[in-house]
């Protein structure tokens, strides 16, 4: 159950992180756009602040999806083409793991369709929010995440 709870955590954190970071670069991107005379052409920067946490979440998620895997014997480029989030230990996480993706999956489908009416209004005052479109990608899998980060939780302690 650690397992699932870090990872999600990590996960989201990284979501977010990925929103702020492309957020930026669009924000560099667009001042480009706006007045590509002033300075010395494009120039792409990246902050510190947002590449390195996500650097860090990713060689951590990276590290301990490794050290724990299930079987032992794999070599880590047979590892790391898997799917480490499904890596059930017995038929009782199986059942957990279906589980919590279907509340996932219905979370995603929920989210996304109540997300189409703040989309349906960006388009007219995209000024007001220019980066909305990265933080609500970020919302959704975060959602998607945290419900199946939740359910497993939940039917783990049942």
């Amino acid at each position: 159950m650690k397992r699932v709870i870090i990872q999600s955590c990590l996960n989201i954190c990284m979501y977010f992180l990925s929103a702020a970071l492309i957020s930026s670069i669009n924000e560099q991107i667009r001042f480009f756009d706006n007045d590509p005379v002033q300075g010395t052409g494009f120039n792409l920067t990246l902050e510190l602040p947002l590449v390195l946490p996500l650097i860090f979440i990713i060689v951590i998620l990276t590290v301990m999806g490794y050290l724990n895997r299930t079987n032992k014997e794999s070599t880590f480029s047979e590892w790391s083409v898997g799917m480490t989030e499904f890596s059930d230990q017995d038929e009782r996480e199986e059942v957990i793991t279906g589980k919590a993706t279907r509340v996932a999956y219905t979370t995603l489908l929920t989210s996304l369709t109540v997300s189409m009416i703040p989309f349906s209004m960006y388009t007219r005052f995209p000024e007001w929010l220019p980066n909305f479109p990265f933080y609500a990608i970020a919302t959704v899998l975060s959602l998607g995440t945290f419900s199946y980060m939740a359910a497993w939780i939940y039917h783990y302690k049942q």
